[in-house]
């Protein structure tokens, strides 16, 4: 004799749509400043060019100063935007990791509190964050009960951890490199290499959005087939509900 399934109860649901527009906006005015990043950084190691041929007289020196304050202008929009984006990022991942604790209450190796945490606390934020996501990402997949389900494919997942993590060691690497540069030549591949740090910034941006907008996108859909199953979502704040089509 088989038996039903037992279902989760449904709980209260946050919409994350309203936080995730304000993320992929931002994460856009992230990559906007890794772009200018980028060109300015190709202008400094073409003016460096300069410094660095023979016969160099020193006509250019106010140029390469300019294009060096642009440099460090952009170092700082990157990190001030990277600093929004961390605050906002991690809202929109807390609020989904909720959701998905009322999809399915036993489906979680970490504690809510570690999606937050999870990001701050040394050592752990290496891998934490993607275990987290890896739940969210099953626990939001179409099947009313998880232990029934096939998990969605991890490769969204899992490349953008890859970059993420390449952005942290190999950005953290080449700013250095810059910082203990002590001639011409060292300035000159430093900012080859930060170059190299914007573009892998840039595509691990643009995997970020790709994530926020389908794990949204998961959980509106798991929301929606949850009211025909249950007739409605449980009341709650005002936005508590998913919003319908």
């Amino acid at each position: 004799m088989s038996m039903s399934p037992v279902l989760p109860r449904p709980g209260p649901l946050r919409s994350p749509v309203g936080l995730s527009h304000v993320v992929i906006l931002m994460l856009g005015v992230a990559i906007t400043a890794d772009v200018f990043s980028l060109v300015v950084g190709f202008n400094l190691h073409a003016a460096w060019s300069d410094v660095l041929a023979p016969g160099y007289d020193g006509s250019s020196g106010d140029s390469y100063e300019r294009v060096e304050t642009l440099y460090g202008l952009s170092g700082g929009m990157q990190g001030l935007s990277l600093l929004v984006c961390a605050v906002l990022f991690i809202s929109w991942f807390h609020r989904v990791r909720g959701n998905a604790q009322t999809f399915a209450p036993d489906a979680h190796s970490k504690s809510s509190g570690w999606a937050v945490w999870g990001w701050l606390v040394p050592v752990v934020s290496l891998w934490y964050p993607r275990r987290i996501a890896l739940d969210i990402w099953a626990a939001s997949g179409p099947e009313p009960h998880l232990g029934l389900a096939k998990p969605p494919s991890r490769a969204l997942i899992n490349a953008w951890w890859t970059l993420w993590l390449a952005t942290l060691f190999y950005g953290n690497l080449a700013s250095r490199r810059y910082e203990g540069a002590v001639d011409g030549a060292d300035v000159q591949r430093a900012v080859a290499e930060l170059m190299v740090s914007d573009v892998i910034n840039i595509a691990a941006a643009v995997l970020a959005i790709l994530v926020v907008r389908r794990l949204t996108s998961m959980q509106q859909e798991k929301a929606r087939a949850w009211m025909r199953l249950y007739g409605d979502q449980p009341a709650g704040t005002p936005d508590s509900a998913l919003p319908r089509p």
